[in-house]
């Protein structure tokens, strides 16, 4: 960026485009007729989900684009080395297996209402374009609008106009996790929000960030879509499996390690 924008400037721009998003996905997802049957979701409902993530970045793209910012300083969009990437799946193997314990021991204290577990209905899609358009959306398109707005726009303009990067990481990754509007995933997301932040300060890109953004929505997917035939392999006793566990937290200290390493960065 050629100049530092306002704190209240960065969210507000934040607050627009997620509201736009809204609204544009709001749009087609009113015409899907199985809104009022209470029938499963159609095929408009999955375009709509696709149009409004996609929409995401929009109004920061066109803002910076107009004001002639700078792209690839604006949204941290740097080159990283092969190095990188390899430590970055390891961190997102590990960071998805005990993720998926702590969703499970705070769902224990918190539990969720049936009402916010019709969720998974919504992704299992019985067309298979609907199904197309759900992965698409969830496991690419997501990730990559994501990132360029929290990781990207917010965090890094939040660390130049604090000057304090722990800061910038924890209140970029708070804002990530409250406009999920799921108030029993927030604890989590807000978790997994200030690793990816700490992965894009630390590396001074996001494609490390999208990496692991696409791993954990692709095997979160995964997961609900087999979930009744993998379930002897993943659970023991109502938690994560603890051969997975551990196996979780080697892949994790390993990645960290090997992020840490001279040379690596």
């Amino acid at each position: 960026m050629k100049h530092t924008l306002s704190v209240r400037f960065l969210f507000v721009m934040v607050l627009i485009s997620v509201l736009s998003a809204l609204i544009a996905g709001s749009i087609f997802g009113t015409m899907d007729p199985s809104i009022l049957s209470g029938a499963n979701p159609g095929l408009t409902t999955y375009l709509a989900m696709f149009i409004g993530q996609g929409f995401l970045i929009v109004p920061v793209f066109f803002y910076l684009k107009r004001k002639k910012f700078n792209l690839i300083d604006s949204f941290r969009l740097n080159f990283v080395s092969k190095e990188i990437i390899y430590t970055t799946f390891f961190i997102s193997i590990g960071a998805m297996i005990l993720s998926d314990e702590l969703n499970i021991l705070i769902g224990m204290i918190i539990p969720i209402p049936d009402s916010f577990l019709q969720i998974e209905t919504l992704l299992k899609p019985e067309e298979p374009f609907s199904l197309a358009l759900l992965i698409i959306t969830i496991v690419i398109i997501a990730p990559i609008g994501e990132e360029f707005l929290f990781r990207g726009f917010l965090q890094t303009g939040l660390e130049k106009a604090w000057n304090d990067v722990t800061k910038a990481i924890l209140f970029s990754s708070l804002f990530f996790a409250v406009i999920h509007f799921n108030p029993f995933w927030i604890i989590q997301i807000y978790v997994l929000g200030v690793l990816l932040g700490f992965l894009a300060w630390k590396t001074n890109s996001i494609i490390p960030c999208i990496i692991f953004h696409v791993i954990i929505n692709a095997t979160s997917l995964l997961f609900t879509s087999i979930e009744d035939t993998i379930e002897p392999i993943i659970f023991w006793n109502g938690h994560i499996n603890p051969i997975l566990i551990f196996i979780g937290g080697i892949s994790f200290w390993y990645g960290f390690k090997r992020l840490n390493a001279k040379g690596v960065i």
